[in-house]
């Protein structure tokens, strides 16, 4: 065992003394963590938390069992058990960081960070009297830590990792410099005690143990006039001893200390520990310990000072805070630091009268910088529109946050009292966000023009749910979005009953997926030149018990939103294939193929390939029946992932369809990189093509290049006669779909009409 007051008692004694108030930290540590990280951890974080409750609850019943009955048992056994309990407490809470890191949030991530590195730090004031348990303890909540912290991977958690080496180093010379400071001072003191009338007829003995301790010393008689230190005092504030000896320390360009060193003569010991300026200008984070001098009639002659930087300790723990609220890529404020600013801004009296702003920015069409360009390219992206951002954010007293992803949020506090006043300061500073996108963006020899969408909510007086106002930002974004670039959007009510008929309209297609509450189409495929059908194209449409039948349009976002769009893709294959079959079956099945529409969600899945072709043969439907149609903004924005996907199915006999063409960007170039089958010229091109005689242009470059890498054409959208017959001129041997020749029909409609004698057939 290792001594602090000379005696293996007195060890004992002030471990257990001094472990009772930090036994009660400890419970609300349990207490604090388990209710932030509840969410997240659910019952497994209750449990833990009850057995580091539990165990604390024990510890302190054993304090307050030494403190009445410590002569029932040796030293040595009250010794080992007080370090027993202490290891398994370490063990418990190490737990944060060995297990439960791992699945919970970013953030809650560095809240565990935070809470151990605070944990380990305040364990130095409780266990200093043995210096193996403050290291073994501290060594079992860090150690782990940090093994687990570069485990999850990412710059950031590197820089945390080596952060936490360091701090663990810094721990341990923290905690060798303590216990040292505690023996030589707890020794020191007992000499005081015991030749505290000698040591002040001695001045050499005096002398001697400001010369020997290993931290700033200074003394001062009952005028607050300095009348010695040690030579580490002055080498800690750069000062010489002449300028010091006689100084009133009521003079101090810095009070904060002056009222420990004034207390201190009066009510003893005293504690401080905070920032210092020192003569010099400096700037220190200091822990100073005051307490009186004693002649040898115990009345108090003046007092004694110890001074201990702590100003590396101090930072490394703000350098944590700093991680632990700001973006590491931007610099800008996190989702945490975003709200610690709103809890402030909620709590400032100017809340109750005035009206606040808040921005929510959504990036346009970021993901497709990001899979085109790489995400390195992305995250410079990203700190050039933060740093344009903070050009826009001029008040220091505002708030700019990256939330996460391509998501920006800005809050401009207190801007009005009056609300339609608040309103008009929000238009004029949306378009000043819109101004500073309006230049590109040059990076690595690229310009990039970059758009963003705005949902704008009023925060008025007193409304203080900070997890409403984001949502409704969240909600006000949204619908910004689904008008176009560029456009913001106000928070209403309105908004919020319209998400509510969203969310109701997601359970509906949730539930219609269960009970086969789609219905299927077929639009006729038809020679351009004679009419004669050649193919058709797979449509779902939704029997919704309320609305009626719904279009596509109307729920496929949803389906996509809601993460079903690949149940609905299967749904729509299951069904083709069993029509194709039993049409075989009955001899009427004289289409070339029919083709389905895949959405890219769908295509990458891992196990597309195989359940696509187990279908096929399931039904016994020949590869050469389906083609696989896929939007081109769908195959551009997921090119790296589809492409492969596309390869492996040509390989495989079924043929694609590029759908949509001319509604994308650089599509000539996936002409060249994809052989697909058929190219289907988008509706847009068709509307009032008989008035439009640059579209017939358009349509006609498009079919000659198409016709270079042997693609077959299918028109969307004729409804005119005119319209095929501009066509026909153009090329006789495409095909085209439109309502000229049919709208989408129901299976038995489309049998009826086309596949039966109702109607003209290629055979």
């Amino acid at each position: 065992m290792q001594m602090v007051d000379g005696t293996e008692n007195e060890t004992v004694k002030r471990l257990y003394l001094l472990s009772q108030r930090s036994l009660v930290s400890l419970l609300a540590f349990a207490l604090v963590v388990t209710y932030y990280l509840h969410d997240s951890l659910g019952m497994s974080i209750i449990y833990w938390g009850m057995a580091l409750a539990m165990l604390a609850a024990v510890r302190l019943g054993m304090v307050l069992y030494f403190k009445k009955y410590n002569k029932r048992h040796s030293i040595e056994w009250w010794y080992w058990l007080f370090f027993g309990l202490n290891i398994f407490t370490a063990l418990i809470i190490s737990l944060l960081g060995t297990v439960f890191i791992f699945d919970v949030s970013a953030i809650d991530k560095l809240f565990i960070i935070a809470a151990l590195v605070g944990l380990s730090g305040g364990a130095i004031s409780s266990l200093f009297p043995d210096m193996r348990i403050m290291i073994a303890y501290n060594t079992a909540i860090l150690v782990p830590l940090t093994f687990s912290v570069f485990e999850l991977g990412g710059e950031v958690h590197l820089l945390l990792g080596s952060m936490l080496i360091l701090y663990y180093f810094t721990q341990l010379f923290i905690a060798y410099n303590s216990h040292k400071q505690s023996v030589e001072l707890a020794h020191h003191q007992q000499e005081i005690i015991e030749t505290q009338e000698q040591l002040f007829k001695n001045r050499e003995t005096l002398e001697y143990f400001y010369t020997q301790a290993p931290i700033g010393i200074f003394s001062y008689n009952l005028d607050l006039k300095i009348t010695e230190c040690n030579d580490a005092f002055l080498d800690l504030f750069h000062l010489k001893k002449e300028d010091l000896i006689g100084m009133d320390l009521n003079l101090l360009p810095d009070q904060s200390p002056l009222p420990i060193i004034k207390d201190a003569l009066t009510k003893g010991v005293q504690h401080y520990v905070g920032p210092y300026l020192s003569m010099k200008g400096l700037e220190y984070w200091v822990e100073a310990k005051t307490f009186p001098i004693h002649d040898h009639n115990n009345q108090v002659i003046g007092g004694v000072a110890l001074i201990e930087n702590k100003t590396k300790e101090h930072q490394a723990v703000e350098k944590l805070k700093y991680l632990a609220s700001h973006d590491a890529l931007t610099q800008l404020s996190n989702r945490r630091g975003f709200k610690e600013f709103m809890q402030t801004m909620i709590k400032d009296p100017k809340h109750e009268t005035h009206c606040s702003l808040l921005f929510y920015l959504d990036l346009n069409r970021f993901k497709y910088i990001n899979d085109s360009l790489g995400h390195s390219f992305g995250d410079k992206l990203l700190k050039e529109i933060a740093s344009r951002l903070q050009g826009v954010v001029e008040s220091r007293h505002s708030n700019l946050t990256r939330l996460g992803g391509d998501e920006f949020v800005i809050v401009l506090p207190f801007v009005s009292e009056s609300l339609e006043k608040a309103q008009e300061d929000a238009k004029k500073f949306a378009a000043k966000i819109h101004h500073a996108f309006e230049e590109a963006f040059l990076l690595e020899g690229v310009r990039l023009y970059m758009k963003t969408s705005i949902g704008i909510v009023i925060i008025e007086p007193n409304f203080n749910n900070v997890e409403e106002i984001v949502r409704h930002a969240d909600i006000s974004m949204y619908q910004a979005k689904k008008h176009g670039q560029d456009h913001i959007s106000f928070y209403n009510n309105r908004l919020d009953e319209e998400r509510k008929q969203t969310f109701a309209l997601q359970q509906d297609l949730i539930y219609a997926l269960e009970n086969d509450g789609f219905e299927l189409y077929l639009q006729p495929i038809v020679n351009i030149d004679d009419n004669v059908i050649n193919a058709a194209e797979a449509l779902i449409r939704w029997k919704h018990p309320n609305k009626g039948m719904l279009q596509p349009v109307d729920f496929i976002p949803l389906a996509i939103e809601l993460g079903v769009i690949t149940e609905i893709g299967w749904w729509v294959l299951k069904k083709v294939c069993k029509t194709i079959a039993s049409w075989k079956e009955l001899g009427v099945w004289n289409l070339d193929y029919i083709s389905i529409n895949i959405n890219a969600k769908q295509l990458i899945k891992d196990d597309f390939i195989k359940h696509f072709f187990s279908e096929l043969e399931t039904y016994s439907v020949d590869t050469k029946d389906i083609k696989v149609e896929i939007t081109e903004t769908s195959l551009i924005d997921n090119f790296e992932l589809t492409q492969q996907v596309i390869h492996e199915l040509q390989e495989r006999g079924i043929k694609c369809v590029i759908d949509d063409f001319g509604t994308g960007y650089s599509s000539l170039s996936y002409l060249k990189k994809l052989s697909f089958s058929v190219l289907k010229i988008d509706r847009e091109f068709i509307f009032d093509l008989e008035n439009n005689d640059a579209n017939e242009t358009l349509i006609r470059t498009i079919v000659a290049i198409a016709k270079q890498f042997n693609y077959n054409i299918v028109v969307e959208g004729i409804e005119k006669e005119e319209q095929r017959e501009i066509i026909k001129k153009i090329d006789g041997h495409v095909s085209y779909q439109g309502f000229l020749i049919s709208e989408p029909v129901p299976l038995d409609t489309f049998r009826e009409k086309f596949i039966g004698n109702g109607a003209e057939s290629k055979e």
